[in-house]
């Protein structure tokens, strides 16, 4: 099931994944975000959450599979790894960074630039937010 959750992500422009809780929508969100950044050199891949919480669920993840993975490690070198900070976390893989951030208004995230945008929870985003300060990314 996870599996055909990465190919869709992989595959489609605008994905978008429906699902219970605990179906593994997160983790594969997290992981989809870290294989990106890994296979994808130079990627800027930001993750947004209405409440910064949604969006450390997401880093939560991350950091376990990088605490998890010796050879992701060796990959990424000396300079990746997590780097948490009061308003924003950050996973650097090679020449890769996944941001973290929380959306509120949108004011404070404005002039972050992305190649991949990925929504956590995204019904709770605004749609006028949406549009206007995370699209511009």
């Amino acid at each position: 099931m996870q599996s055909l959750m990465l190919k869709e992500l992989w595959n489609r422009k605008f994905p978008m994944l429906v699902g219970s809780r605990g179906l593994g929508k997160s983790f594969v969100l997290s992981l989809y975000a870290m294989l990106r950044a890994l296979i994808m050199p130079e990627r800027k891949i930001v993750i947004v959450g209405a409440a910064f919480r949604q969006s450390k669920v997401l880093f939560e993840y991350m950091d376990t599979i990088w605490r998890n993975a010796p050879i992701l490690r060796d990959i990424a070198g000396t300079n990746g790894g997590p780097r948490r900070s009061v308003d924003m976390c950050r996973m650097i893989i090679g020449d890769s960074t996944i941001t973290c951030l929380p959306l509120g208004d949108g004011s404070k995230i404005r002039g972050q630039r992305a190649n991949d945008i990925i929504g956590d929870e995204f019904g709770s985003i605004p749609r006028e937010i949406f549009e206007t300060v995370v699209a511009g990314f």
